[in-house]
């Protein structure tokens, strides 16, 4: 929903707090949430909060279609996106959905049958779905690093946040 960004981007930056640069985290150096990694020609450690928000919102929020989601589920899908990427967010998405019978092809891209099958539906089980698939994909990151086990309880809090937090966008 286009009114949500600035909500949802709230609740994410209060997860993604600051500067830091742990070498044990495969997600680099990291600022307000933006990688090194995925960003490297940006200046991560003296990023400003306006340049954050603008690549949060060009490339998390439009790209999983956040103004087209129902209220609640873009805010989930979106933070799927800043820590997975927008396509296992649409993935995490679209298999969620498809426990509903909603037969889609699950390869990440939210498009009009995504929309079409998201409206069709009750939000609030599917947000427990999301979560359930990013609950999964912690993990299989777990299963493949073991050094990554560290991390885990910060994830298990992350996913109980972003439930409860889902829920101011009813």
């Amino acid at each position: 929903m286009k009114a949500n960004f600035e909500k949802a981007l709230k609740f994410v930056l209060d997860d993604e707090k600051g500067y830091v640069n742990d070498s044990a985290d495969k997600g680099g150096e990291t600022n307000m949430g933006i990688s090194k990694n995925s960003h490297p020609n940006e200046d991560i450690k003296n990023m400003t909060l306006e340049r954050a928000t603008e690549i949060y919102h060009s490339e998390y929020w439009m790209p999983v279609k956040g103004d087209d989601l129902p209220s609640g589920v873009d805010y989930v899908v979106f933070d799927s996106a800043v820590q997975h990427s927008p396509k296992n967010a649409g993935i995490f998405l679209q298999r969620a959905l498809n426990r509903m019978r909603a037969g889609l092809i699950t390869d990440g891209s939210i498009g009009t049958k995504t929309i079409k099958a998201i409206k069709a539906i009750d939000g609030r089980p599917l947000i427990a779905d999301i979560l359930r698939e990013r609950d999964i994909f912690y993990m299989k990151i777990v299963a493949n690093d073991p050094t990554q086990e560290r991390f885990s309880r910060g994830w298990a809090n992350r996913l109980a946040k972003v439930a409860v937090n889902s829920r101011e966008f009813a």
